[in-house]
């Protein structure tokens, strides 16, 4: 029972891995056959680019999911190795994410407009809005309460914590290490 849960992530893996390789054939395909094929004279070297570019982004993607998430299993069967987990949040959510954008803009782009490939916007949009708050921070500009900064630009301004001014206001040795 103790490997229940490697057994349910390993099954899940294989599962979310299946549904990702037909989703890439049929956008794909779809893009290729509807596209390229029956609407050759819309397409521009630019475009062009960008669907081989993105295309391979997704192929990144999705081979960096599929080696990590692969379950893999000793020579009788038994499972050696569930696979890293692919419901897990941080960087895999987000290359599912991106592979869910270029399918969405490759699909909108064969049948409604070229004007979709400006939905990759998006992705630069979220991170900066993800990582601002936490470049903000190590700049000193994150956060803060109203008052409090006064007593901070005086701390900063002496080179002394708040402790060692309180120290040094009592007439205690301060004990300065470095």
């Amino acid at each position: 029972m103790a490997n229940a849960s490697s057994k349910k992530i390993a099954a899940a893996n294989t599962k979310t891995l299946a549904n990702l390789q037909i989703g890439l054939v049929a956008v794909n395909a779809i893009y290729l056959l509807w596209r390229v094929f029956y609407h050759w004279a819309s397409l521009t070297k630019t475009e062009g680019f960008f669907y081989i570019v993105t295309t391979g982004l997704t192929g990144l993607f999705y081979s960096i999911l599929k080696s990590s998430g692969t379950p893999s299993y000793a020579a009788d069967g038994t499972l050696r190795s569930s696979g890293d987990d692919l419901n897990s949040e941080g960087l895999t959510a987000y290359m599912f994410d991106i592979i869910y954008v270029t399918w969405f803009v490759d699909i909108t782009t064969a049948f409604i407009s070229s004007k979709f490939w400006y939905t990759y916007l998006v992705i630069p949009g979220y991170a900066l809005y993800k990582g601002l708050p936490f470049i903000m921070s190590f700049l000193g500009r994150g956060g803060g309460g109203g008052g409090a900064g006064n007593e901070a630009d005086n701390a900063d301004q002496s080179g002394k914590s708040k402790r060692q001014q309180k120290m040094e206001k009592r007439g205690g040795k301060v004990k300065y290490v470095r």
